[in-house]
């Protein structure tokens, strides 16, 4: 899996965090997802389900992101998704759904009705830890899925690295910068946040500490990428930001 990415200098882009499959007020299949990629040059996208299957169909959602991933191999990897409200059950959801071979967690506490620092979560991250995955969070939403509620729990589990889902944005993006600054297990993720505050959070942080994301189809991938794109930052931080830091996290491309 993933050979095309040995040897592709000198950028590689892989976008963090986007849907596919079925929700209320819109959709996007993975073959619609490809096509996007295709014509905006994505070799490689991580994928996780919508809204209900991260809130109540967790198994149906995590069946769904499995499939995608193994129809197309080279392209997506898949994130598996769990409620930490369904206690033991959703342990073994996600112990069930990272053996068959997806490769991360998304959470996302406002959906899924908990704070990011409440111990309801503690069993979910203890899984990733043991199976080396990383974990996927919203943050920006008050009053559960805020960058400094992550900060604890990435502190409370300092050998896995936490994805901050938009940086924050909108409403507490100011604490992003900080929370990563206190945790170095911390990543930010790009999307949907001002480049105006990304650019000078990347040059603060390095480079090895930002990941490019679109949120697709939450917002539109050309956007998000061009934004980055066009950040004035090193070209070293720019291959790092737009798939670097992913390949290396992900181990994509590794013999």
């Amino acid at each position: 899996m993933f050979g095309h990415l040995q040897g592709r200098p000198p950028f590689v882009i892989i976008d963090a965090h986007c849907h596919i499959g079925p929700d209320r007020d819109r959709s996007l299949s993975a073959e619609q997802l490809l096509r996007q990629m295709d014509e905006f040059g994505v070799d490689v996208a991580v994928v996780c389900p919508m809204d209900r299957h991260i809130a109540v169909d967790n198994a149906e959602g995590n069946a769904l992101i499995l499939e995608a991933q193994r129809a197309h191999p080279d392209r997506l990897v898949g994130f598996a998704t769990a409620n930490p409200w369904y206690g033991e059950r959703a342990v073994q959801t996600l112990r069930g759904a990272l053996g068959e071979g997806l490769r991360g967690l998304k959470l996302n506490s406002f959906v899924q009705g908990f704070t990011l620092n409440d111990e309801l979560a503690h069993p979910l991250v203890d899984v990733c830890e043991e199976y080396g995955v990383p974990i996927y969070c919203h943050t920006g939403t008050a009053c559960s899925a805020m960058p400094l509620q992550l900060l604890e729990l990435a502190r409370t589990f300092p050998d896995v690295t936490f994805l901050c889902g938009h940086c924050g944005y909108p409403d507490f993006w100011y604490d992003s910068l900080p929370a990563a600054q206190l945790s170095p297990n911390i990543l930010l993720e790009t999307s949907h946040f001002m480049p105006a505050c990304l650019e000078p959070y990347t040059q603060e942080l390095g480079g090895s500490r930002v990941c490019f994301g679109s949120n697709s189809p939450w917002s539109d991938l050309m956007i998000e990428l061009e934004k980055v794109k066009r950040l004035d930052i090193s070209e070293a931080d720019r291959v790092a930001v737009l798939g670097g830091n992913l390949a290396s996290l992900l181990k994509l491309g590794e013999t």
